[in-house]
């Protein structure tokens, strides 16, 4: 709050009232405060009335009021002081954090504030889908559709019906039968649309690995069925070698394209050596992606034959087991940190701990707009 002071001048009969913040300034000066956020704010004086009326020229421009509005100007000669501003008052300092208020000048006025404050935490962007939520924690999961035997299990659609039809994507025809094929549809939203915005994201799971090519491979190792490792793929599309294989990719559509950045992901890729092996990996990944306010995220789960490796456990062999027992006695267990829904698209998730078949879970870690 300001103070005032009051100063009986030798020889003149005339009290002159001076207000500040934090300073002190001469007649017909506008306020000046300290502030760590705000921004400037001028004096804007009254008429010109003669003496005992206010200052014939408007307030010096005031650095900015507290973070509660600027102290009031002081006055010439009569009139009373400036209010200091409040937050909401008419007149008065700007309010905090996002404006800096000036101090009023003799009785004419009050300052308006022209400076920004420091406002709010930048808006950043949503990914959202109407069908499955929040993009952060999302989830890709084939569960089976019977008991399995060896090393996988049937995986037909709701309709019962492995379809036949040539399987396409984001307007891209392939030669593969669709399957049982879903889609979950993201979009990005708010922000600031000339922004472009980082995402990080970690993904865990257990897959079965598929080649994908005109792209790379972001792990230089092989794939190691034996142990936790990086099976994502950047840019390109799937392989066709062995078109029986899953895929579980990601791709991003809509909006102005950003040079240079790919728009295309896979999960579960796998060098050629290891392609059309009865695997089902454990995996964990970290991808940062760009996009734009307005783009759409899609992630798909694409069987084309409707059948599942099985989660036995890190073999280093392809699977042999004669019965599904004794695959799934080995399976690996869900990763700590991932807890899998109770139901996927109406489907119950059996033995969440130890997830027979095959997920991919996605966590959002960071967003930084560029």
């Amino acid at each position: 709050m300001s103070r005032l002071l009051s100063v009986l001048v030798p020889f003149t009969s005339a009290l002159v009232a001076i207000g500040c913040s934090n300073s002190i300034e001469p007649s017909g000066g506008g306020g000046s405060g300290n502030s760590n956020m705000a921004g400037s704010g001028s004096g804007l004086a009254g008429a010109p009335a003669g003496a005992g009326s206010p200052g014939t020229s408007g307030g010096n421009p005031g650095s900015g009021g507290a973070p509660m509005g600027g102290a009031g100007g002081a006055i010439d000669q009569g009139g009373a002081p400036g209010m200091a501003g409040m937050p909401a008052s008419a007149g008065a300092g700007g309010s905090a954090p996002t404006a800096g208020g000036g101090g009023a000048a003799g009785s004419g006025q009050a300052g308006m504030g022209t400076g920004g404050g420091s406002g709010g935490a930048p808006a950043t962007i949503s990914i959202d889908s109407t069908d499955f939520g929040a993009f952060n924690n999302s989830f890709m999961i084939t569960p089976c559709g019977d008991a399995g035997n060896g090393y996988d299990c049937l995986n037909n659609p709701a309709t019962g019906t492995c379809k036949t039809s040539n399987w396409s994507y984001d307007g891209n025809q392939t030669t593969e039968a669709e399957g049982n094929t879903y889609s979950e549809v993201f979009k990005v939203t708010g922000g600031d649309p000339n922004k472009v915005y980082s995402v990080t994201i970690k993904v865990l799971g257990h897959v079965e690995g598929r080649t994908y090519t005109s792209g790379k491979r972001n792990s230089t190792t092989n794939a190691d069925p034996t142990m936790t490792g990086d099976l994502l793929y950047i840019g390109g599309k799937p392989g066709t070698g062995r078109p029986d294989y899953n895929a579980y990719q990601m791709t991003i559509t809509g909006g102005t394209p950003i040079a240079g950045e790919p728009t295309y992901f896979a999960f579960n890729s796998v060098d050629t050596g290891h392609e059309g092996e009865h695997h089902n990996y454990s995996i964990d990944e970290t991808l940062t992606f760009k996009v734009k306010s307005g783009m759409t995220i899609t992630l798909t789960n694409h069987d084309s034959n409707c059948r599942a490796i099985m989660n036995c456990g890190l073999q280093a062999t392809p699977y042999g087991f004669t019965t599904a027992k004794a695959c799934t006695d080995l399976a690996t267990a869900t990763p700590a940190s991932v807890t899998l829904p109770a139901t996927f698209r109406n489907v119950a998730i059996m033995n969440p701990g130890k997830f027979q078949t095959q997920f991919v879970n996605i966590k959002v870690t960071s967003i930084v707009a560029n």
